[in-house]
């Protein structure tokens, strides 16, 4: 049953990449936001993802981000498998690009808890420390695949960053997580208008955006010839807060298991962000 599973929850944490955050504003000005996403394979949901993110009013992100992830599965699987998955990262956006600083994660999986943390240094070289040590993250540290890349968090930072400041989503990420590395291409299929679905609760107006993606190491063989990794993935970002830039609302990936759907089914300001 476990194996049988493990594919989808490596999928519903893959979804994640394209799931999208937003960085924060200044503390002055920021307040915290809370989104929470549905994941679905076909018509059945499989988890929940919870993002605690210090968001601010305004068309810019300010300089520094901090987020933190939360994956879970639904009640129904919940029951068979105990699995959780949690993430953080920190970084800084400049006017040009997105820069992590760390990116920390934890699985625990049936009584198993295995961490990776990554550290970045400016010259682009990735400090990579897996606890339990582990072949991937050996391998990775001999290949050097962490070097100039982004997290899957900083990632879907970037990819928000670039929407706000240029109004479109064309952009190409090499992102590595310790142990897998891959790019995501962007590209802006344009303006488009989401229709609230039993699965959903936002509708309007919305940027729709298309991503593929090239795997490059660290992924199983017979998950790469199998297909189980989507060859392409849309994304539609709408402003699910009022005076709070856009937000992934959607997103839909076909591969060989069947159609995975990410929906936002909650956003909602928490508190104010303490100076």
């Amino acid at each position: 049953m476990i194996r049988r599973l493990m594919p989808l929850l490596t999928g519903l944490a893959f979804g994640l990449v394209l799931s999208g955050l937003v960085p924060p504003a200044q503390a002055e000005e920021s307040r915290l936001v809370r989104l929470s996403y549905y994941g679905y394979l076909g018509t059945l949901q499989v988890g929940q993802i919870d993002l605690m993110i210090e968001m601010a009013p305004g068309p810019r992100p300010a300089k520094d981000y901090d987020i933190t992830a939360n994956i879970t599965l639904s009640p129904v699987y919940a029951k068979m498998v105990a699995f959780q998955w949690q993430g953080q990262a920190h970084g800084g956006a400049n006017s040009k690009s997105v820069r992590p600083s760390t990116y920390q994660s934890q699985m625990d999986l049936m009584g198993m808890h295995e961490t990776m943390a990554l550290a970045y240094h400016p010259n682009g070289e990735v400090d990579i420390h897996s606890e339990p040590p582990t072949v991937e993250a050996r391998v990775a540290r001999e290949q050097n695949l962490g070097f100039n890349t982004m997290d899957p968090l900083s990632a879907a930072v970037a990819i928000v960053d670039t929407v706000l400041r240029t109004g479109g989503c064309d952009m190409s990420l090499p992102i590595f997580d310790g142990a897998r590395r891959y790019n995501l291409d962007f590209t802006s299929v344009g303006p488009d208008v989401i229709e609230k679905t039993l699965f959903s609760t936002y509708q309007g107006q919305a940027l729709h955006c298309a991503a593929t993606a090239k795997l490059i190491a660290g992924f199983q063989p017979n998950a790469i010839s199998s297909s189980f990794y989507p060859n392409k993935t849309d994304l539609w970002l709408g402003q699910a807060v009022k005076d709070v830039p856009l937000l992934p609302v959607r997103v839909l990936a076909q591969s060989n298991m069947g159609l995975m759907r990410v929906e936002l089914v909650q956003a909602t300001t928490v508190a104010s962000a303490t100076p």
